[in-house]
């Protein structure tokens, strides 16, 4: 599928999948900095137990590392056509 873009686009691809690779990755790091912000105990919500905050961490982290993971990948295989 890649052998089928057009050569002239290859650059602006590039560039886009790079931006979105680093907002990403900024996006990341500003929740990973606040991250006490947003996944410690909340003491306005009842039985805020440690599974519970756990489970917040989850439902976070694993759809950014699959973003990430795939963005990634598309960036690596534009660098390489």
């Amino acid at each position: 599928m890649l052998a089928l873009i057009n050569p002239a686009a290859l650059t602006a691809l590039r560039i886009a999948a790079t931006f979105f690779f680093v907002v990403n990755l900024v996006g990341g790091a500003y929740i990973f900095r606040s991250r006490h912000r947003f996944f410690d105990r909340d003491p306005n919500v009842d039985n805020d137990i440690p599974a519970v905050r756990h489970v917040r961490v989850e439902v976070v982290l694993i759809p950014w590392l699959v973003l990430t993971t795939l963005i990634l990948i598309l960036l690596i295989s534009f660098w390489l056509v």
